[in-house]
């Protein structure tokens, strides 16, 4: 098994499931927005398509010409059988690939918020693996509209649209699942400062001392991707 992961930001690479590839002998690579010329991989290297958050709009192509181009590799993807599965900025990405409309979201979402899974997640064989409610991190300006076809499977207050899977492949999370302690420090430091008020916003103290939160979200992370590559390395022998 290859995963192969798109980055738009320096410092936001795959945290946790890098460490749970490494942990399952799993190979991976990246293509890299943040650096001149990125590179997209032959569709034939890869089994997995993971795309990152970052700072970009997934609707702003004017000030980050390669957006378009990386659509159009996300939905051939999709279109390929590929396992997708893409993470805050990924998950708007991907909504917009599948002709779904991404954009600002009423309010920025910041910090520690619960998300509630819906009774299709309840009988869906990965997302039933959640629990009804998880507080877990968040850092978005932006939502989207659910592509057609997709399954809502989660929702915050604050965002309807928090989680949804389409068709057997493709899975997209609004919220930072991928987040370990190392990398939401990070991301306080790099991206922390002069956050708006709100009350979906917290201040950058309260983002550094959910170190236990963010364990415990590891933790089910893991079962989720073993799940997930069980599903999907069965789909993929059914398909030879």
């Amino acid at each position: 098994m290859h995963i192969h992961y798109f980055q738009h930001d320096d410092f936001e690479d795959l945290a946790y499931i890098g460490r749970w590839a490494e942990k399952n002998g799993i190979a991976t690579s990246c293509t890299r927005f943040d650096r001149p010329c990125p590179q997209f991989p032959s569709h034939s290297a890869y089994d997995w398509l993971i795309i990152m958050g970052g700072a970009p709009g997934a609707y702003e192509e004017d000030k980050y010409p390669w957006l378009s181009d990386e659509k159009r590799f996300i939905r051939e993807a999709i279109e390929l059988g590929k396992t997708v599965f893409g993470i805050c900025l990924g998950s708007q990405l991907i909504a917009a690939s599948l002709g779904a409309k991404v954009y600002s979201n009423a309010s920025p979402e910041i910090g520690f918020f619960p998300v509630i899974f819906n009774a299709s997640a309840a009988k869906d064989e990965v997302f039933c693996h959640f629990p009804q409610q998880l507080t877990v991190m968040h850092w978005h300006n932006d939502t989207f509209e659910l592509p057609d076809g997709a399954i809502l499977m989660a929702s915050s207050e604050a965002t309807k649209n928090q989680a949804f899977r389409w068709g057997r492949n493709v899975f997209a999370f609004q919220f930072h699942f991928e987040m370990n302690m190392l990398a939401a420090r990070t991301l306080v430091e790099k991206s922390g400062q002069n956050l708006p008020t709100s009350r979906w916003v917290q201040l950058p103290e309260d983002l550094l001392s959910q170190s236990a939160v963010l364990q415990q979200n590891n933790d089910l992370f893991d079962i989720i991707l073993n799940e997930m590559r069980s599903i999907t390395s069965h789909a993929a022998k059914q398909n030879r």
